[in-house]
């Protein structure tokens, strides 16, 4: 057998011919001699350089082929001989090298440059469009033939695999076919020639093309009794390298040292050497092998052995590896747990790993089920071994005994536990030391890994084989990309990893900021892994930081963390490969039939080696399909790991990584199973079928979720349902209910016709997008809709719900301060997450942050609005008002009623109350619906529960919007709605908790003047003013007795939240606009709760974050936090009896329950047990929920609070203050003399609380 040898691909320019002659050397020799290539391009002088095997590649400036050669020894076959045979196997071959690469093409066989067909039917060749290659590939040659012969097209295929039978000069060129493949047979030997155009998916691999099909029809010419599946397709050579030194080599590294071993010699060499930091704490290399001893004492004691599969559900902190160190003594094997993940996924888990034992914080971490195998650490409780016992256990451990398991997703929506050995990792952290010996000096390692991903492993035990020290982060900091950088300066660090979308935003923000870039000048070492490099990113930071050596690494979680390394080059250019494997490990590139591909080809990478894992625990089937036994005795190991990655060996014998083989995709750095989404999915009780496919929309990736179900499948319930099972990485950002699957001939599911339903909805929305739009707000806008692939993001649009993360954030925020000269960060955008409060809060900050007139101006502007002599007219004493006689209108209960927020939470329990009170009253509901108003009305109080068909004539919507001036009504609008109605009940407003007084200012101030205006137009009507305690808290904590009803809020302090503050604005201006003789009462209210007969929560409340929160993370912060619970249903009923009692008018009232109610405490009476842990754990437990997909009530209510490092103190007052005990605080007086007057009795509130309860249970 001869080969081209070439140190670079022969790229082929212009016309080429190709001159055949016979060799005046043996046939046999290696050095074949290709006597001449012509290389003619119009317009040039011909070039005509000859060569030999031996002689390096032909390059010229006018490329657009791409060509191998392959030659062997063949007998020979005499031109014109069986031609319809040879024919019939020439496309026999091309069938199965086509399958080999996975790659199905049409065939067409031409024989015109063949000196025998010259006179034959078969000059202008045969061709192929459909064939069974299953069946072909399995049966002999001779059966084969007649099945093929039996199948050809009549018409050449275009695009086809094109083979043309060569004995004469021919253009080396592709023409019309995907691939043309040359052959000639003659003076006893094959010759094979490939050519690709640049651009096709095997340009890379011509040489194996060539070699493949050389080889294969080879077999099928000279054994009749071959089958084409059998045929080897690889010459011995090529076999030889591709299972010897290109697979891997071997590396001898002495006798057997287990890893807590290595620690252990570490901890006497040097004992006072600081071995882990965290959270300002730290333990040197003593304290953590004594705790280790310690703690594998009492592990013991609870019966955990060698061979143990251990589950540990703790966050980063000193105890995480401390347990992990004592297990890894025992012999046993650690599977890091995530109190974040989903209820079902950790009991799934736990169940999973079947140990008596479970490591954690404290036992209220656990489900209830397994609380009893609780085994708490806190290292600061951990007693010294006694004297008696042993310093360490002294176990023996082998390289095939397990050490530790990382979950990860499964195709059934069961999750995999994928179980890994000592000797695996031990090898892993030997080559690393040899590998990064140049840095063998001090070395300080922040593990930058979330605890459940197996590169974490290696941060934090590799550093302790070699004396280096570890910095643990706080949970999830690997997300805030400016406290990963300041800890990398303040530590020093000197390496760490990064998956490629967290890189890209470390170098956009080093690239953009100098002061970054100073801060990691201490790293020298990076690993980048986890998913496809950015080669652009990568070589900015290199010319950043010259010092810094970054490392493209890759490797399978059931294979012992990466294992395979390439130092990052400047010669890499943009296209950088995943280099070669670690000492004692290899990879095979395979086909579907785990044959190996000669160099070039690209297929399955097969792992084996000491790296390769146990499989997966207590799954033996899912185990028997991905570790399959060993077929080559040239790779040590009985097993092989089946990875599912696609890939080929470049000419430089440099792994390079291609794609995935099945639906397991990575979407944000994140291995995502897409059978797991749709497991998930058919959960679902109203879905029958579901099918995930991955979107791509501007390079971003996404999952897309088609659905068919029963009619009342709605995306709102699937979405609510699917984050209860699944991570937020793998929820879908699009969703499509379909009538039915389209069905491909075999009745399976057809993706291909999903995908283009999926790529037109994109194109689609692209098409259709509303404009940008220019200015500030505008910008800000392309940058969100860009970052999140959402073309129809509108600008009021929250960037949060509408599917951004945090990696997004991360990215959205450094490209605003690239655009804008201002700092804008991602506390700032949690605080503005639409672009028009985006764009609003740049444009203040560029003007200086001053606005000509400060809020403070503006709130007292407002609040003197009725009347600028109202400090003339003012005659209270001692800041009270005074009740006004209604004198000056008609003292009449009102025939109908205009509502505004009639559609929210109070007001249509309010709307529902005034309907109750007369059978013939009519209300009027101001509403933004779009399209038909009044039927939008009545479809919600159906939804809701409040309907009757009692209602129907006597409930009127009427469009309008509080926010826009005149309430969106024209002046003849105002005027009739004036006319028509007899009392206005003032509702409506804006609540969020983060927006300052001016974002709430149209929808509660002005629309509240408005209103006014209304109620003076035409007769007087009484106003009535749903306003909140809030409006008054500050000045009644400062009180020593409860706050009267009749306290004027002009001698209150201001409040300080937004929302808190536009009431209190309205309020003196209404109450300035009483004492001129407007019939005015406020109703100031309390914690509104769910009603006792529904029990569903207004999802908006402060209060239902707050019990969410508790209720998903089965614990509460160790603060009391107490308030009124103040049924709606009770709320409303109390309001209405005022409205209908014309002696009640022109007062205040403080309209809450009077029982104080711890809310921890009513949760449990609900049912629900709750653990306490302080507010730091709290917080950090409800970040890891948020991370890992938890519902929105989480993320609301995290933009509430503090940050995490604020400290325990800081935190606790802040939860102290979440909520308001009104009870403690007001008085009221005046609300009691209205119960007695209409006989309302104070609820019992046990079934209230217990209705509530069941809601939560039912969304948790």
């Amino acid at each position: 057998m001869a080969r081209l040898a070439v140190t670079r691909p022969l790229v082929i320019y212009g016309r080429v011919e190709l001159v055949l002659i016979n060799s005046c050397d043996s046939l046999m020799s290696a050095n074949i001699k290709m006597a001449r290539i012509h290389l003619m391009s119009a317009g040039s002088e011909d070039v005509n350089p000859s060569f030999d095997a031996g002689e390096a590649a032909i390059e010229s400036p006018f490329a657009v082929q791409m060509l191998g050669h392959y030659a062997r020894p063949m007998r020979r076959i005499e031109p014109g001989t069986e031609l319809r045979s040879l024919v019939l196997i020439a496309a026999l071959a091309a069938i199965e090298v086509s399958a080999r690469l996975g790659r199905y093409l049409p065939v067409s066989v031409g024989t015109r440059h063949w000196r025998g067909a010259a006179h034959t039917a078969m000059h202008q060749g045969a061709h192929w469009t459909h064939f069974e290659h299953d069946r072909l590939s399995r049966v002999p040659v001779a059966e084969a033939l007649g099945m093929l012969d039996a199948a050809r097209a009549a018409e050449a295929p275009r695009r086809a695999l094109q083979v043309d039978l060569i004995d004469r000069p021919v253009e080396l060129n592709a023409g019309q076919a995907a691939v043309r493949i040359l052959f000639r047979l003659g003076e006893d030997m094959l010759s094979v020639i490939a050519v690709c155009a640049e651009d096709d998916p095997w340009a890379q691999a011509c040489d194996a093309v060539a070699e493949l099909y050389a080889e294969i029809l080879h077999e099928l010419l000279t054994d009749p009794a071959a089958t084409p599946g059998q045929a080897r397709g690889l010459g011995s050579a090529s076999r030889q390298m591709v299972l010897g030194w290109l697979a891997g080599e071997a590396r001898d590294y002495g006798p057997w040292r287990a890893i807590p071993h290595m620690i252990e010699e570490n901890a006497e060499r040097h004992p006072e050497r600081p071995a882990y930091r965290f959270e300002g704490r730290s333990l040197s290399y003593r304290e953590f092998d004594g705790l280790a001893n310690a703690f594998a004492a009492k592990l013991s004691s609870r019966g955990v052995a060698k061979g143990a599969i251990v589950p540990v559900l703790l966050a980063n902190s000193l105890e995480m590896p401390v347990a992990y160190h004592a297990l890894m003594k025992l012999g046993a094997a650690f599977v890091p747990l995530d109190r974040a993940w989903p209820a079902e996924r950790l009991v799934q888990a736990i169940e999973t790993l079947a140990s008596d034992v479970v490591v954690c914080a404290n036992a209220g971490d656990l489900p209830d089920a397994f609380r009893h195998c609780a085994l708490p650490l806190d290292i600061g409780a951990l007693a010294p071994l006694p004297l008696s016992l042993p310093l360490r256990p002294g176990v023996e451990i082998g390289p095939d005994d397990a050490i530790y398991g990382i979950f990860t997703s499964g195709t059934t929506g069961r999750a995999k536990c994928a179980l890994n050995l000592h000797g695996g990792l031990a090898n892993r952290f030997r080559f690393m030391s040899r590998y990064f010996d140049r840095n063998a000096g001090e070395r300080r390692i922040l593990q930058n890994s979330r605890h459940t991903f197996d590169s974490s492993v290696w941060q934090l035990f590799w550093p302790l084989t070699s004396g280096a020290e570890v910095v643990i982060p706080r949970q999830d900091a690997f997300l805030d990309l400016e406290a990963t950088v300041e800890t990398i300066a303040r530590h020093r660090i000197t390496m760490t990893d990064f998956v490629p979308s967290v890189f890209n935003e470390v170098v956009a923000l080093a690239e953009r900021d100098p002061r970054a870039a100073a801060k990691l000048a201490t790293l020298t070492e990076l690993i980048v892994g986890g998913e496809e490099i950015t080669p652009p990113m990568v070589h900015k930071l290199r010319a950043l930081l010259p010092q810094l050596r970054i490392t493209n690494a890759y490797g399978p979680t059931e294979t012992s963390i990466g294992m395979v390394f390439h130092p990052v080059e400047a010669a890499d250019g943009m296209s950088i490969p995943i280099g070669r494997p670690i000492d004692n490990c290899y990879v095979v590139v395979v086909d579907d039939e785990l044959r190996p591909l000669p160099p070039g080809a690209c297929g399955e990478l097969l792992i084996g080696g000491i790296c390769v894992g146990a499989g997966y625990v207590k799954q033996p089937e899912v185990t028997a399909r991905a570790f399959v036994g060993n077929p080559f005795p040239a790779i040590p190991g009985a097993l092989l790991y089946r990875t599912g990655d696609l890939g080929y060996f470049d000419s430089r014998g440099k792994l390079r990584f291609v794609g995935r083989k099945d639906f397991q995709v990575k979407v944000g750095g994140v291995r995502i199973e897409l059978g797991e989404v749709e497991a998930a999915a058919e959960r679902c009780p109203q879905v029958r079928h579901a099918k995930a496919l991955v979107a791509t929309h501007r390079g971003a990736k996404s999952i897309a979720l088609f659905v068919t179900g029963e009619p009342d499948l709605d995306r709102t319930a699937l979405e609510r349902h699917l984050r209860g099972f699944l991570p937020r990485a793998s929820l879908p950002r699009h969703y499509f209910v379909l009538v039915s699957m389209p069905l491909s001939e075999n009745g399976k599911v057809d993706r291909k016709q999903l995908q283009a339903q999926l790529d037109a909805h994109l194109a689609e929305q692209e098409r259709t997008a509303p404009s940008s739009g220019e200015g500030v707000t505008g910008r800000v806008l392309a940058v969100f809709r860009s970052l999140i692939a959402r073309p129809d993001l509108a600008a009021d649009d929250d960037f949060f719900e509408a599917g951004g993360d945090s990696l997004q954030a991360l990215a959205a925020t450094a490209e605003l301060e690239r655009l804008f000269p201002v700092r804008f960060s991602v506390h700032d955008l949690l605080a503005h997450a639409s672009a028009a409060r985006a764009g609003a809060r740049i444009e203040h900050l560029l003007a200086g942050g001053e606005t000509g007139e400060s809020e403070e101006e503006t709130l007292e502007r407002d609040a003197r609005y009725a009347g600028t002599a109202r400090a003339e007219l003012f005659g209270t004493a001692h800041g009270h008002l005074r009740s006004l006689p209604a004198a000056s209108h008609e003292a009449a209960a009102p025939a109908s009623v205009l509502l505004t927020g009639g559609t929210g939470f109070v007001g249509s329990y309010l709307a529902k109350a005034l309907l109750e009170r007369r059978d013939d009253l009519q209300v009027f509901v101001l509403t933004r619906a779009e399209g038909d108003a009044q039927h939008a009305l009545v479809d919600l109080f159906k939804r809701k529960r409040l309907w009757d068909d009692r209602y129907a004539g006597r409930l009127h919507a009427v469009k309008g919007d509080l926010a826009t001036p005149g309430l969106g009504l024209d002046a003849a609008g105002r005027d009739a709605l004036a006319a028509r109605c007899d009392a206005i009940l003032h509702c409506g407003a804006l609540v969020n908790f983060v927006y300052d007084y001016r974002a709430h200012r149209a929808s509660n101030v002005l629309a509240t003047q408005e209103l006014l205006r209304l109620s003076l137009t035409g007769r007087m009507k009484p106003l009535f003013f749903i306003s909140t305690l809030g409006a008054l808290e500050a000045q009644a904590l400062r009180h020593t007795a409860l706050l009267d009803e009749a306290f004027d809020p002009e001698f209150a302090e201001r409040p300080k939240s937004g929302y808190s503050r536009s009431k209190w604005a309205a309020e003196r201006m209404l109450l300035e606009a009483r004492r001129e003789g407007a019939p005015v009462t406020i109703f100031r209210l309390g914690e509104v709760m769910p009603s006792a007969a529904e029990g569903i929560p207004n999802a908006r409340a402060l209060t239902h974050f707050l019990l969410t929160a508790f209720a998903l993370l089965k614990a509460r912060p160790a603060v009391a936090m107490y308030s009124d619970w103040s049924p709606v249903d009770y709320v409303a009923n109390r309001v209405v009896s005022a409205i209908f009692d014309p002696a009640a008018w022109n007062g205040a009232y403080h309209v809450f329950h009077a029982q104080s109610v711890s809310f921890a405490g009513a949760l449990e009476h609900a049912g629900h047990a709750l653990d306490t842990l302080t507010c730091t754990q709290w917080l950090a437990a409800l970040e890891a929920r948020i991370a890992q997909g938890g519902p929105r009530e989480l993320g609301y209510l995290r933009r509430l609070l503090p940050r995490a490092d604020s400290g325990e103190a800081a935190l606790a007052e802040a939860f102290s203050n979440a909520l308001t005990n009104n009870p403690s605080l007001f008085s009221r007086s005046a609300c009691e003399a209205l119960e007695r007057t209409h006989g309302l009795a104070e609820a019992d509130l046990s079934e209230a609380i217990a209705a509530y309860g069941r809601h939560l249970a039912q969304f948790c």
